[in-house]
């Protein structure tokens, strides 16, 4: 047991910093997607929802206190993306034909959270290259939270659909002994 929890604690470790290197690079290069929960996601499907939200929570809050205060307000999608990702992989929603709907189920918690928060509380305006085309629609008179919201899930849809596929693909590499290790069925 003990053994078990140094794996999935060390796993966590690395997973916090894959997401804030995925989230540096796309903050750096002003990218519209963020690149920053292949980590949470891949911590949910080998562990669970709840380690999935705990290493979405951490990756917000060193984001927050080293390079990205933005990201501090947006500790609730990281944990909502933990909690639905697990719960969706569990339910066998990330595999075959189901997989659209998983992809459909966790970017939209996660969007509906992003956007409110970008809306009510930045008026739009964050760390992120999305911002320029919540802007551009803003100006063109469509309401901020549409215009948060729309642009959101479009580059939402992006960002995790490439996540999930990439997360997907580091499991199917896993060696079979760590899977077993880890107790992944069928991963």
């Amino acid at each position: 047991m003990k053994n078990n929890n140094i794996l999935k604690l060390t796993f966590m470790s690395l997973a916090v910093v894959i997401n804030i290197l995925g989230g540096f690079i796309a903050i750096a290069l002003k990218l519209p997607i963020f690149i920053d929960t292949i980590g949470t996601f891949l911590i949910a499907f080998l562990f669970g929802p709840i380690s999935g939200a705990i290493t979405g929570l951490a990756t917000s809050l060193i984001n927050g206190f080293t390079f990205d205060p933005y990201s501090l307000y947006f500790f609730p999608v990281q944990i909502v993306i933990g909690l639905t990702a697990g719960l969706c992989y569990k339910k066998g929603l990330f595999k075959g034909k189901f997989i659209v709907l998983g992809i459909l189920i966790s970017t939209i918690a996660g969007s509906l959270i992003a956007s409110l928060i970008s809306a009510y509380v930045f008026g739009g305006m964050t760390s992120s290259g999305s911002t320029f085309v919540v802007m551009y629609l803003k100006n063109v008179g469509v309401n901020i939270v549409a215009s948060v919201f729309s642009t959101q899930i479009l580059f939402d849809l992006l960002d995790k659909a490439s996540t999930i596929f990439i997360v997907l693909m580091l499991i199917k590499s896993l060696p079979y002994n760590m899977k077993e290790k880890i107790g992944v069925v069928n991963g």
